[in-house]
C-alpha cells in the first residue's frame, strides 16, 4: 500500500529539487526506508529514480537551452578520483573534524548564496584555462565530499558554478542535471549488479520522477532567479546543520 504513495511523493520531490539542480536523494532514501526497504536496496532504488529524474530534466533543460555542456562534462571528470580520495581520508582522519569543517564551509557558502544580489551570467561560460582549472577543482571537491560523508556532491557543484563561476542558477541547474544523468547512471548500475534494487518500489517512484523532472525545469525557467537561489541556500543551510548534529 505504501508503494502507491511513492508516485506523488516522487513527483513533488523531483519537481522541487530538479528546479534547483539537485537530485533529491536526501528525501528519497528516507522515503524508501519508510516504505519498508532495507538501506542498501533503498539507496540503489533511489539512484534509479534519480537517474530517471536527471535524464527527464536534462531533456527539458536542453530544450530551453539552459545547459552548459562543457562545464557539465568537466564537473564529472574528477568525481570518481575525488570519491576514492575522500573514502581513503576517512581511514586517516576522524570523521567528526572533517564533518565539522565541511558543514561550516557549506553553511558559509549557503549564507553567501542567500545574500547574493546578482543573478549571474546567462549562457555558456567563456572557455579558457581558468575555467577548466576551476571546474576540475570543483569536480574533485564534489567527489571528495561524496566519499567522505556519503552525500551527493550536487550541491557542491552548484555552489562552484554560482559563487565561483558566477553562473545564473537557471543555467547551473540544467548543467547539474546533465552531469548527474551521467554519474547517476553509473552509480545505479553498480548497485543494480549487487542486487540493491526493488522494482515494485522503483516503478512508481521513477514514474513520479519522470513527470517531475520537466516540471522542475519549467519552474526553473519561470521562477525569479533570486528566489531559486534562496531556496538552494536554504537547502544548503539545512544540510550543513544536519551534519553538525
Amino acid at each position: 500500500m505504501r508503494e502507491l504513495l511513492l508516485f506523488p511523493a516522487g513527483l513533488l520531490i523531483s519537481a522541487l529539487f530538479s528546479s534547483l539542480g539537485l537530485g533529491g536523494g536526501m528525501l528519497m532514501v528516507p522515503l524508501l526506508l519508510w516504505s519498508g526497504l532495507p538501506i542498501h536496496a533503498a539507496i540503489g532504488t533511489s539512484l534509479f529514480a534519480i537517474t530517471v529524474l536527471s535524464c527527464s530534466a536534462t531533456i527539458a533543460y536542453a530544450l530551453q537551452k539552459c545547459i552548459d555542456y562543457r562545464v557539465g562534462l568537466l564537473l564529472d571528470t574528477l568525481d570518481i578520483p575525488g570519491a576514492i580520495a575522500g573514502t581513503y581520508l576517512t581511514t586517516l582522519i576522524s570523521s567528526r573534524p572533517l564533518s565539522l569543517a565541511f558543514s561550516a564551509l557549506l553553511l558559509l557558502s549557503s549564507l553567501r548564496l542567500l545574500t547574493r544580489k546578482g543573478e549571474g551570467t546567462l549562457g555558456p561560460m567563456p572557455p579558457g584555462p581558468k575555467l577548466v582549472a576551476t571546474v576540475l577543482a570543483g569536480s574533485f571537491a564534489s567527489g571528495l565530499v561524496s566519499g567522505m560523508f556519503g552525500i551527493g556532491g550536487g550541491i557542491v557543484d552548484e555552489l562552484v558554478m554560482l559563487l565561483v563561476l558566477g553562473m545564473s542558477i537557471k543555467i547551473s541547474a540544467g548543467t547539474c542535471m546533465f552531469g548527474m544523468s551521467l554519474t547517476m547512471t553509473a552509480a545505479f548500475l553498480s548497485h543494480f549488479s549487487l542486487g540493491n534494487f526493488s522494482p515494485s518500489h522503483a516503478l512508481p517512484l521513477a514514474l513520479g520522477c519522470a513527470a517531475g523532472g520537466p516540471i522542475g525545469a519549467w519552474i526553473s525557467l519561470r521562477a525569479p532567479a533570486r528566489k531559486l537561489q534562496k531556496m538552494l541556500g536554504i537547502v544548503g543551510v539545512g544540510v550543513g546543520i544536519r551534519m553538525l548534529l
